[in-house]
């Protein structure tokens, strides 16, 4: 007996999908071996650091102690290390417990291989899996790419925010705004700004039960830490270093790709890393009409976007955003662009394929925008591929957005209007 044609599109299918997931596991070798296993060992500026903070909170030492910059350079001086200074939510320092009780090179060693590996290549292979061989090429893209690179040397989280993007994303393409708790609320506990924008794109998309969802799950796992992070920790952050980062001078580094970065180094004069802002004397007025162009547009274009029926286009919006208004941003933090190039690529539109093609070439190459040369005048502009790369996937965002109806479509009947014995016309 024939098979039915169902089940000879499902064949069809299935063999189709082998060459795909073979591709991604020579993709995934090839990264293997030579994005993490150089790095396994690596000292590194930031793993070090929540390495030592999380062990240093296993033998007891007050987590509001491990904002001390002073206390805490001198421990990763004795253990022989550079690194980074604590700067996050307390919450932060609950990541690296699962290896804090390992030697460092073991520490390193499992958390690369047991969990930013297998979370960044699931994460993508998710994400690009409906694109077919273009899915199969942008997956290469990404995961050879520089921000890769980055985050298999500093070894932070953000293979596991881009995970925890792809929960949420799922919950906008089903419409179901409980179900992004899940995704947001570990990242707004945690890093407190990525996840927040994408919560309140449910409220401008008229779901307000997702950043309900997402506020009260963000809570409740803030509430969770008191007991063994300290309410001390949790009112330093908020009362002293949260404050202190809006007045930080690393907003003019070029090394953070974000609009406040370029904005302020275009106004305001720092001798080290501004010497010759071209806007001198405007202020801050240019970076906050910045700020209100970016939001203004994402609301009133966001509007239009629909949590289950956009295929994941208003989440996308707000990831962009979120990237674009991030008060710092490096290489590393730019594997979040994954899930938008993901959802625009499959809108199928050869305009916005071509734009995101674009901001590819601005957002994967190691650009050597850190120069001193490009630190002072209108040269500085050359200096944020990223920020520009990000723009174009936000602009494409906002194109395809403007193409859907102003109003939500109306819901189809559940019954038919017709009188069951009257015959349609």
């Amino acid at each position: 007996m024939a098979a039915a044609p169902e089940q000879m599109g499902q064949r069809v299918s299935r063999r189709a999908s082998v060459p795909w997931w073979l591709g991604c596991l020579a993709l995934g070798a090839v990264f293997l071996l030579g994005r993490v296993l150089p790095h396994l060992d690596a000292g590194g500026t930031s793993f070090p650091g929540y390495w030592l903070v999380a062990r240093e909170l296993l033998d007891g030492v007050p987590v509001v102690r491990l904002y001390d910059e002073a206390y805490l350079h001198g421990r990763l001086a004795e253990e022989g290390f550079r690194g980074d200074v604590l700067f996050g939510p307390p919450t932060l320092v609950l990541t690296a417990l699962p290896v804090a009780s390992l030697d460092y090179t073991s520490a390193r060693a499992a958390w690369m291989l047991g969990v930013l590996s297998p979370a960044l290549v699931v994460a993508l292979a998710w994400l690009l899996r409906p694109l077919g061989l273009a899915g199969l090429v942008l997956f290469g893209v990404l995961l050879l790419g520089r921000p890769v690179a980055a985050n298999m040397e500093v070894a932070q989280i953000y293979p596991l925010m881009l995970l925890a993007h792809c929960v949420g994303l799922h919950a906008w393409r089903r419409g179901r705004p409980g179900l992004s708790a899940l995704g947001l609320a570990p990242m707004i506990a945690v890093r407190g700004w990525y996840g927040l924008p994408q919560a309140l794109g449910w409220l401008v998309a008229g779901r307000w039960r997702g950043l309900v969802a997402a506020g009260l799950g963000a809570a409740s796992l803030c509430l969770a830490s008191l007991p063994v992070v300290g309410g001390a920790a949790w009112a330093h952050f908020l009362g002293v270093q949260l404050p202190a980062a809006g007045r930080s001078e690393t907003a003019y580094v070029l090394a953070y790709q974000t609009w406040r970065s370029l904005a302020l180094h275009l106004s305001t004069l720092h001798p080290q890393h501004s010497p010759d802002p071209p806007l001198l004397g405007s202020g801050p007025v240019p970076y906050l009409l910045g700020v209100a162009v970016i939001l203004g547009l994402s609301v009133a274009l966001g509007r239009r976007c629909r949590p289950g029926e956009d295929r994941g286009l208003g989440f996308a919006l707000w990831t962009c955003a979120a990237l674009l208004l991030a008060p710092v941003a490096e290489d590393h933090h730019f594997v979040l662009v994954a899930l938008p190039v993901a959802v625009l690529w499959q809108l199928g539109d050869r305009r916005l394929q071509a734009a995101v093609a674009l901001a590819l070439l601005l957002l994967v190459p190691p650009w050597g925008f850190d120069h001193p040369e490009l630190l002072g005048g209108w040269r500085s502009l050359l200096a944020y591929p990223r920020v520009y790369g990000v723009g174009l996937l936000w602009l494409g965002c906002l194109e395809a957005a403007w193409r859907l109806p102003a109003r939500p479509l109306a819901r189809a009947p559940t019954e038919s209007p017709e009188s069951p014995g009257e015959v349609p016309q």
